[in-house]
C-alpha cells in the first residue's frame, strides 16, 4: 500500500495502489468465481476433483451480483475523489476500485479522513 503524508495530502491528485495481495487475491477469486459460473466444464471438473459447491446457477448470480456493487463502489470513489479536488486522478480511482472493490474504497476514505473530509 502506497503510504498518504496527511502534510501534502491535500496536494497530492493521484491514485493510491493497494498491496499486490489485494489485486491477486481479488482478480484470481473474480476470475475463478466467472469460470465456476459461467463454465460448465470448469464447474463440473471443480465439484469433482476439488470440493462441492452451490449449483453452477448460484455461483453465476454471485459473480454477476459482483457487477453492480463493483460499478456503485466506482461511482462513489469517482464522485470522493472530485469532493477531495482530485480531477485528474478520479478516473484512475474510480477504475481501480471497479476492479478490486473495497481495497481501493478504503484507501481513498482514509484520504479523506487525513484530510478531514468525512466522505
Amino acid at each position: 500500500m502506497t503510504s498518504i503524508s496527511i502534510e501534502n495530502a491535500n496536494t497530492e491528485d493521484r491514485v493510491d495502489a493497494p498491496a499486490l495481495h489485494w489485486w491477486i487475491s481479488i482478480i484470481g477469486g473474480l476470475t475463478l468465481l466467472g469460470f465456476q459460473g459461467l463454465n460448465a466444464e470448469f464447474y463440473n471438473w471443480w465439484v469433482t476433483n476439488m470440493h462441492a459447491l452451490p449449483g453452477q446457477n448460484v455461483m453465476a448470480w454471485i459473480f454477476v451480483a459482483c457487477l453492480p456493487i463493483h460499478i456503485y463502489e466506482a461511482v462513489y470513489v469517482y464522485r470522493v475523489a472530485q469532493h477531495l479536488g482530485m480531477p485528474k486522478s478520479a478516473m484512475g480511482w474510480a477504475v481501480q476500485t471497479f476492479v478490486l472493490g473495497y481495497p481501493s474504497t478504503h484507501l481513498i476514505r482514509k484520504r479523506a479522513k487525513a484530510m478531514g473530509v468525512s466522505k
